[in-house]
């Protein structure tokens, strides 16, 4: 047994073997989400930190157009051979962070773009945030949306929290346990820094190896993601969970939102009821 500080994110077949389980459930919940949100906008999709592809695969078998991007060099390659090793379509994959990507997608393309689990707070500032949305603003068609699931933060209010994770690929297996210790205040970007601790377990026949790593997430209150969305341009058409059902996650919780551009129907019907009520 041995010990070493390289993270899951270093190693993207171990990431893979973790979060494969479930895809074609989350993928079937994204289809749930645009048949609803944006039913008419092209059958384009985008993924804003696309990992090892596993989402964008099984949506490109399906016929649609794909694009992804992620800032970590070993993800991208592994989609890519993924990708050209499954499938024939229009699929495109690159590296780029969240606020660079703009120039490589087309606009007002872009159908459904989605950035699950908390991907989206790997962001390092509110500034980076807020120039991601609006270059996802930018390639959203008129009738697309953005699905984004995220846990906001009550400030001091949140106790320390564990997953495990297991996963096996023939003669590979892995576990990992992840410890996150919540951000200590509201401001400042060390403060909303919720640590996250990665112990992974990986046994290959008779030998086992153990990795131990650690990064933060950079924490959102509801007042501060509502905030960034404002001050892109999007707008909140819905927030739904897990199974694509209508949720508000509150001051405290994981849903995931969706986000679209003043002129999608369901982003104007919204103001017309508001104009209506405060008439």
């Amino acid at each position: 047994m041995s010990g070493t500080e390289i993270g899951l994110y270093a190693d993207p077949v171990l990431y893979d073997i973790l979060h494969e389980p479930g895809t074609a459930s989350e993928v079937r919940m994204l289809m749930r989400v645009w048949r609803h949100a944006g039913a008419g906008s092209p059958r384009v999709a985008l993924e804003p930190a696309c990992g090892t592809g596993r989402y964008l695969t099984r949506l490109a078998r399906s016929g649609w157009k794909v694009r992804g991007f992620d800032s970590d060099a070993a993800m991208v390659n592994y989609a890519k051979g993924r990708l050209r090793g499954s499938v024939g379509g229009d699929a495109r994959i690159w590296r780029a962070r969240f606020d660079t990507f703009g120039s490589r997608v087309s606009a007002s393309s872009v159908g459904l773009a989605f950035c699950p689990i908390n991907s989206i707070r790997h962001v390092a500032s509110d500034a980076e945030l807020v120039r991601h949305l609006v270059m996802v603003k930018h390639a959203l068609a008129p009738s697309g949306v953005y699905a984004v699931g995220i846990s906001l933060s009550a400030y001091g209010l949140e106790a320390p929290t564990e997953d495990v994770w297991k996963g096996r690929r023939g003669s590979l297996s892995v576990k990992q346990v992840v410890s996150y210790t919540p951000a200590r205040g509201s401001k400042g970007r060390s403060a909303r820094a919720e640590r996250v601790d990665s112990v992974l377990e990986i046994r290959r026949g008779e030998t086992t190896e153990v990795r131990a790593s650690a990064y933060s997430l950079l924490s959102y209150s509801r007042e501060q993601w509502e905030a960034a969305i404002a001050r892109s341009g999007l707008r909140v058409i819905g927030m739904v969970n897990e199974f694509a059902t209508k949720f508000d996650p509150g001051k405290l919780g994981y849903a995931i939102w969706l986000l679209a551009r003043r002129e999608h129907p369901l982003a104007v019907a919204r103001r017309f009821k508001g104009s209506r009520r405060s008439g």
